[in-house]
């Protein structure tokens, strides 16, 4: 541009170009700076909720009296393991893993003063994906 389309804009009440750039620059650090701003404050906040969502109200734990050396019952009996059926019996033998899951199953409920019982045992049929694909699709369709 010449001096004299320079002079003419600066009457019109238009602006140089130099200082186009320079309102340009200031207009966009100034929208990046409120934009980050923005997100900081909107992480801060999400931060803040999840913090107070998170809150466990724990109940006051009473003092557990003086335990005196008293003998322990004898452990209830481990249920037998239930009879497999030919047809559901394979090539392994899973009496062991039976026993050891059936002891588990009568310590837990000792403790919690119940008595379970294997109902039935049943093999599972193998399926297509592996145990870390089925876990991939788990965690993926949880939420649904």
């Amino acid at each position: 541009m010449t001096m004299n389309a320079l002079r003419l804009l600066a009457a019109a009440g238009g602006t140089i170009p130099s200082e186009n750039t320079d309102l340009m620059w200031s207009t966009l650090v100034t929208g990046l700076v409120v934009v980050f701003l923005i997100l900081i404050i909107l992480v801060a906040v999400l931060w803040g909720m999840g913090k107070l969502m998170n809150i466990k109200i724990k109940p006051k734990k009473e003092k557990p009296a003086p335990v005196q050396n008293t003998a322990r019952p004898a452990p209830a009996a481990v249920p037998a393991p239930v009879d497999i059926p030919e047809e559901e019996y394979y090539d392994e033998d899973d009496s062991e893993i039976i026993a050891v899951i059936a002891a588990a199953i009568a310590a837990y409920g000792e403790a919690e003063g119940k008595q379970y019982r294997i109902a039935s045992v049943k093999r599972r049929e193998k399926s297509l994906r592996s145990s870390w694909g089925a876990a991939g699709v788990n965690e993926s369709i949880r939420r649904f």
